[in-house]
């Protein structure tokens, strides 16, 4: 599988798919335009790096992407979070078991053909990066690094 954002969403986005309680992670280019089955994670890539190395034409590169995850629609929940609180903080406690699994950090590396892969931060919240189309949601953003070998 080559390095690149389109490989890298589809494997976390099936691993996604397999957690307990998710409805969907969408693949790459294929989030949709509304949210109408839910939980669910949408991913985009805000940024990378690209480093020269002793030898020309020889780079380090790093993707660096989002796991935006929607779990409840903040106004079904009256606007108050403590509602919602029950349902959508244990996504974060299902993610770390998930991702910091050695067989699936293992199945992982290899197939993306990269020395890093890792979940490397997840943000409990409401609206900012968890609104969509102009809803705002209850859920997780998650943080993810992967290094090219």
């Amino acid at each position: 599988m080559p390095f690149d954002e389109k490989s890298a969403i589809n494997l976390i986005a099936a691993q996604e798919r397999s957690i307990a309680g998710i409805k969907n992670s969408y693949d790459y280019a294929q989030n949709p335009d509304v949210i109408t089955e839910y939980p669910c994670v949408i991913h985009y890539i805000p940024r990378f790096t690209a480093t020269p190395l002793a030898h020309y034409n020889v780079w380090n590169n790093e993707l660096n992407f989002t796991s935006s995850l929607y779990v409840l629609p903040r106004q079904a929940q009256g606007g108050k979070w403590k509602y919602g609180e029950n349902e959508v903080i244990p996504f974060g406690m299902k993610w770390r078991n998930k991702f910091q699994d050695s067989t699936v950090i293992t199945n992982l590396l290899s197939q993306m053909g990269a020395k890093e892969f890792f979940l490397q931060s997840g943000d409990y919240g409401a609206g900012g990066l968890l609104q969509f189309a102009g809803v705002e949601w209850l859920g997780w953003t998650f943080l993810w690094n992967i290094t090219a070998a």
